[in-house]
């Protein structure tokens, strides 16, 4: 999916929201060649937002530190490449035991009460309005864990206008049961892998520091649906094994993954495509028991530190 280009309006009109909401910065500018590609912070709302914020607890960047200052204002820079990683990789997300950043009640309660909103919401994820309650139930509150591209939507005239984004490490947000980013929760918004850009892509807003173009990754769904995701704690050096589900009550601590030699491979472009995965309803699923976690090389993608933990804070 792009931004859609039913009329140059409509464009122009997503470009205005950017810039009046924050979503991407004072400094975001039109570009004339290729697809842009809008930088989300963990705490921005941005335009178009389809609820309410249902994140808990402050916004807490986990982009990598750097000891090098970014000044604010525009940045222009290609996403030459993005490492695609699976959504069953140990320590992708962060999460503390027993912590919901996201309160999925509270989300549920919104599209509730604006039937239009929940037509436009439900029609991203593909599932009937009725269906929307259960669906929702269905996904897990996670952090991101690094930089990650996604299409995000707006909610204009009553329908979900698309558009790329990279939202920050420390963004909250629900995944499904393949690991794939669903909904941030910030602004309530659905979201689905990112999609393949014409002539390359650019960022466009103000970074965060720590912000690297050859440190966004991409999230690609599981071999198939897992019934758990091992979480990482930073902050107080945890592991935890959440079940899928909007439940973080039955969250526990477990040791640290094993260290292999797999590591998450390089894609040689941005214009990666991710395999195209239909959302699933409750009723669709059929996960069978958890599968082995995929071994990385100690810490997760965009977090280098002690073996087994990055050394970025926690959730």
């Amino acid at each position: 999916m792009r931004i859609p280009t039913r009329t140059l309006v409509t464009a122009c009109v997503l470009s205005a929201a950017l810039l009046a909401a924050g979503c991407a910065g004072a400094g975001v500018k039109q570009t004339r060649v290729g697809d842009l590609v809008f930088l989300q912070g963990a705490g921005e709302r941005g335009p178009g937002p389809f609820t309410d914020s249902t994140a808990t607890g402050p916004a807490a960047s986990e982009s990598p530190r750097i000891g090098a200052k970014v000044s604010a204002g525009e940045l222009s820079a290609p996403l030459r490449a993005a490492r695609t990683v699976s959504g069953a990789t140990p320590g992708l997300y962060r999460g503390s035991p027993r912590v919901a950043r996201c309160d999925v009640e509270r989300h549920i309660r919104y599209l509730a009460a604006d039937p239009a909103r929940a037509d436009a919401f439900a029609g991203v994820v593909g599932v009937r309005r009725a269906a929307l309650p259960a669906y929702l139930r269905g996904l897990t509150p996670v952090v991101l864990g690094a930089d990650t591209r996604v299409t995000n939507h707006a909610y204009q005239d009553r329908r979900a206008d698309d558009y790329q984004a990279v939202l920050q490490a420390g963004t909250a947000v629900l995944v499904d049961d393949r690991g794939l980013p669903r909904v941030r929760c910030a602004c309530g918004n659905p979201l689905a892998p990112p999609a393949p850009t014409r002539g390359g892509a650019s960022a466009r807003g103000t970074p965060w520091p720590g912000y690297r173009p050859n440190k966004v990754i991409v999230v690609s769904p599981a071999p198939r649906a897992v019934t758990s995701l091992t979480l990482v704690d930073a902050g107080h050096r945890t592991w935890t094994e959440r079940r899928t589900g909007h439940d973080v009550r039955r969250d526990r601590v477990v040791a640290p993954p094993a260290r292999t030699t797999t590591s998450p491979s390089p894609t040689t472009r941005a214009t990666v495509t991710p395999t195209p995965t239909a959302p699933t309803t409750p009723a669709d699923r059929a996960p069978s028991r958890t599968a082995p976690p995929t071994r990385t090389t100690g810490a997760p993608p965009g977090a280098p530190g002690t073996p087994g933990l990055p050394a970025a804070g926690g959730a």
